[in-house]
């Protein structure tokens, strides 16, 4: 048999599609919404985001967390959501829109913010730490937004690289698991 017509068969065997379907269109989106979910009840369980709060979510990617923290912030509140990439910010603008949700402001960066000292009260980051190739300047600028009385928290599984880096700018207040609470020093 021809390469083309074994191909062809292969491609065309319904077991196949079912296997494709449930790996390459289910099994993400499955696992986004549970792991969604388990980042919200650890939100919930460290007291983390409230109503009313400004949010930054950094590395916030196609808005897994954004759009919760929007909706929970409500309309009394503010989320930022950075990201390196414009097409992930052209998502979480559309998700935003979709969602009726006009309290989500989009920051094209890899490092700098571009927001005033001090007006941020919690700052998410989301197994994006690893990847940020200028860390110490990353987590001044962060400390630079953060309130006073304002939360840094990291869910990273290099969560010993992490804590090496925050030393003298943060204080680690609590951790479970990969999730990482920090409070602002000075």
């Amino acid at each position: 048999m021809p390469d083309i017509e074994l191909f062809l068969k292969e491609k065309l065997n319904p077991i196949y599609r079912v296997w494709y379907a449930v790996w390459v269109y289910w099994w993400p989106l499955w696992r986004a919404i549970y792991s969604g979910r388990n980042i919200q009840r650890k939100w919930a369980q460290f007291n983390l985001v409230k109503e009313g709060q400004s949010f930054l979510d950094y590395g916030g990617g196609t808005g897994s967390f954004t759009i919760p923290a929007a909706k929970v912030v409500g309309q009394k509140g503010k989320v930022y959501a950075l990201d390196c990439f414009p097409r992930q910010l052209c998502i979480v603008e559309k998700k935003a829109k979709q969602a009726g949700l006009t309290n989500i402001e989009t920051i094209l960066s890899d490092n700098k913010t571009g927001l005033p000292d001090e007006c941020i009260d919690v700052i998410w980051m989301c197994d994006v730490f690893h990847e940020i190739k200028q860390k110490r300047a990353v987590l001044e600028e962060l400390h630079r937004v953060l309130r006073k009385e304002g939360t840094l928290a990291i869910y990273d599984g290099m969560r010993d690289m992490v804590l090496s880096y925050v030393t003298d700018l943060f204080s680690l207040d609590e951790k479970n698991d990969k999730l990482l609470k920090f409070v602002k020093i000075r």
